[in-house]
């Protein structure tokens, strides 16, 4: 059977008609040589092969509304459609301008890329879609708090590398999250049988545009399913590598504290998520973590004692005298379980139970309920 007549090869070899497979090699890898004109003059073995990944740089679009935090404080669906019409808008202007360079292919490859123009308007109408689904009010809370949560996430992110900025959508992100808008939120719409594949290199910003869509089905579940009737599993993400299952459980889980963070408001309602491993003991492994439980009680024991030290008590000052500086990692920062400071990480606001009520304090030692720790 003739490979050309396969469509995945037929649409690879269209969108890879610049790129030259110069050499194969068996056993052992090939490299070509260019020369800064383009042209190969001589191919060689390799024992370790390479690749160089081009970065993908999103499309400059101007009219359209794409940071997260403005998308997220929208007063309602009609603003949200002036927002948010360029981008469709530009895309059906996108689709027209691809048909003048269909006459520069091949003759094989003419047939394929028509066919592929004719399926985007198909892409837009989804979009357009999309974009009427948000007069449902649900859909359109959802989709104002998926904004709000992903933006918090993002700032999160940044804030660990230092890096000040708006957190904003790539165009093909919003572009994909209101591209299901309308078959995440209608479960007998046709759109729940079809597929759609992101494909880029690592950077391309795959995880943000999955990620958005899982906020927005959590968020809808529990919107339309108040209390236990939301609960149950919502989203699957299987990973088959360690390390990248590490970086994308680690952005995952920061999307779900945001939630939980955004969610205060109701305590009834409730986030989560959950690592499944194939090995649930193995050491070195994420199997690993399982068996990190047993260690509970030193955990526990460690964190109770280090909670007898107030940063913004001058007894203490958040560290022993006889610490290295590399524990002192409060530096007389405000403590974080104190009546006596205005703002806390306690979503109750510390207005029900003081830190020395929990722990042996420097100060009060008799009053706390853990009078021996575990």
């Amino acid at each position: 059977r003739n490979a050309h007549d396969d469509w995945d090869e037929r649409v690879a070899d269209l969108h890879y008609r610049d790129v030259h497979a110069y050499a194969v090699g068996h056993g052992v890898a090939t490299e070509a040589v260019l020369d800064p004109e383009g042209p190969c003059f001589a191919v060689r073995t390799a024992w370790i092969p390479h690749a160089a990944v081009e970065f993908v740089a999103p499309s400059k679009m101007p009219t359209v509304e794409l940071r997260m935090e403005t998308l997220a404080a929208l007063p309602d669906a009609a603003a949200a459609h002036t927002a948010l019409q360029p981008l469709l808008t530009d895309y059906r202007a996108w689709i027209a301008a691809q048909q003048a360079p269909l006459a520069t292919l091949c003759a094989a490859q003419q047939p394929i890329a028509q066919e592929l123009l004719n399926r985007a308007p198909q892409a837009a109408d989804r979009i357009a879609a999309g974009l009427n689904a948000l007069q449902d009010a649900h859909v359109f809370t959802a989709f104002r708090l998926t904004n709000r949560v992903m933006a918090r996430a993002a700032r999160q992110r940044d804030a660990q590398q230092q890096i000040q900025r708006d957190p904003e959508w790539r165009p093909f992100q919003l572009a994909f999250l209101l591209l299901n808008l309308r078959g995440l939120s209608e479960p007998a719409h046709y759109d729940r049988s079809v597929v759609d594949l992101l494909f880029f290199p690592t950077g391309g910003g795959k995880t943000e545009a999955y990620l958005g869509l899982a906020a927005f089905t959590l968020i809808l579940r529990r919107l339309r399913n108040p209390g236990i009737q939301s609960a149950g599993l919502t989203v699957l993400m299987r990973y088959t590598l360690r390390l990248l299952t590490l970086d994308q459980l680690g952005r995952a889980a920061a999307l779900i504290c945001a939630l939980e963070l955004e969610r205060e408001a109701d305590p009834a309602t409730l986030y989560g998520i959950l690592l499944y491993t194939a090995s649930p003991d193995a050491e070195g492994t994420l199997g690993g973590l399982v068996k990190a439980g047993e260690r509970i009680d030193d955990h526990l024991q460690a964190a109770l004692e280090w909670g007898r030290l107030c940063s913004n008590d001058p007894v203490c000052a958040g560290h022993r005298p006889d610490d290295p500086y590399e524990r002192r990692f409060l530096h007389c920062a405000a403590c974080y379980g104190c009546l006596l400071i205005a703002e806390t990480s306690c979503e109750q606001g510390n207005d029900f139970l003081d830190r020395t009520l929990v722990v042996p304090t420097v100060e009060h030692p008799n009053m706390a309920f853990f009078s021996d720790p575990p």
